[in-house]
């Protein structure tokens, strides 16, 4: 795979590292009379713009074709969206700037897979785990030196890495403008005279199949779980745990650093298993950490409970099945749809988390999360039964 596209995939990671885990405490500490809500809407918010935009750009790369226009636009999106939170001096500020960016830049994701999966078609589910390995490394990368420069001031340190990584993400952009060779494939094919009919034709063909909507519908509720904790896991790990800072970019850096470790067994897990039933391994062991995390009122032990590497599983497997699910010729629009029900959980999860806490509390948060991790557990069991009972198919290949 060309390293620029998993040096995006490290950025990406890098990025988002700094928006999801660690704007929500900036807006915490630094505006006044800031509610759990608000934190989660500065989740919420850029969620919104990453399910319009995995769809629309999805869909009109496999209109057009082409990927690495939308690749060029995630990465520009990225790098803008980090520069410009900086400049803002109000909660309203921020959750403008980032809904309006994360129209851009939340086409990166889908796009990145697409390339990979085009790229490596035989092996999809190793190529997806080393992408998603480069993303851990960006994460592992953020949280560490996010912390760091966060110790002595959350808000000057978190300004001062916003601006390192949107200068890296700007000068990636370039390389990857001027040296990235495009992935092409044949269009999908359209009836209609314009792309904007086509891209309609094209996802609504994808939204009509039910494999992949059960697919989705099973990610959707693991998801949100995971992102009512995950929305407000830095501030649950500081104001109820009462955690340091510097803790706190342990916690991450195990997290993401795990994730790094295991990454290079998910392919070969998901082509011995197959997709459903890691999917279903995965969000079953999603129970024993959420449950662990609501019984223990010690930060130490949450920390390794929340390190442990099961994101990377869920997201190859269900990838790799949302991949097989959609011919080449759409796969773009495929992983766009997962993406976006991934950005759809993004915005209920910290949305009602938000409420939750503040009503009842912080302590609610992971009992919430385990809720949703049950049902997303009892659908991905029945799937991977049903799935069992239907004719044997190689998990490593489609009707490509």
């Amino acid at each position: 795979m060309p390293i620029l596209v998993l040096v995006s995939a490290f950025l990406e990671g890098l990025s988002l590292t700094l928006v999801q885990g660690y704007l929500p405490l900036y807006v915490r500490s630094s505006f006044t009379e800031t509610t759990y809500l608000t934190v989660g809407a500065v989740i919420a918010i850029p969620a919104l713009g990453t399910f319009i935009a995995s769809n629309f750009w999805g869909g009109l790369s496999d209109v057009s074709g082409r990927l690495k226009p939308f690749i060029l636009i995630g990465l520009a999106g990225y790098a803008l969206a980090l520069a410009g939170y900086p400049l803002l001096h109000s909660s309203l500020g921020i959750f403008l700037w980032a809904g309006a960016i994360s129209l851009f830049y939340g086409t990166l994701s889908p796009t990145l897979k697409t390339y990979v999966t085009l790229a490596k078609p035989g092996w999809r589910e190793h190529a997806l785990a080393y992408l998603l390995m480069c993303q851990s490394i960006g994460w592992f990368a953020g949280s560490v030196g996010g912390s760091r420069l966060m110790e002595h001031g959350i808000g000057p340190g978190f300004r001062f890495a916003l601006g390192i990584a949107a200068a890296l993400l700007a000068a990636h952009t370039l390389l990857v403008a001027f040296f990235l060779r495009d992935q092409r494939r044949l269009p999908a094919a359209r009836a209609s005279r314009t792309w904007l009919e086509g891209v309609a034709r094209d996802l609504s063909s994808l939204y009509e199949n039910p494999k992949l909507l059960a697919l989705c519908a099973t990610v959707f509720f693991l998801v949100t779980g995971n992102y009512m904790t995950w929305g407000f896991f830095t501030v649950y790990f500081v104001e109820h745990l009462h955690a340091s800072v510097h803790t706190l970019g342990i916690a991450l850096g195990a997290s993401a650093l795990l994730g790094i470790l295991l990454m290079p067994a998910v392919g070969p897990l998901i082509r011995r298993l197959g997709g459903h039933v890691t999917l279903a391994i995965g969000t079953t062991l999603y129970l024993v950490m959420y449950l662990g995390m609501a019984v223990s009122k010690n930060p130490i032990a949450a920390a390794a409970l929340f390190a442990l590497p099961l994101y990377g599983t869920i997201n190859v497997s269900a990838n790799v099945l949302a991949s097989q699910y959609s011919a080449q010729a759409q796969r773009g629009g495929g992983l766009g749809v997962l993406s976006g029900t991934y950005a759809l959980a993004t915005i209920v999860g910290p949305l009602l988390g938000g409420g939750l806490a503040d009503r009842f509390g912080l302590g609610v948060i992971p009992w919430s999360s385990l809720s949703f991790a049950v049902v997303a557990t009892l659908m991905a069991w029945r799937a991977a039964v049903t799935e069992k009972h239907l004719a044997p198919q190689d998990p490593g290949r489609n009707g490509d």
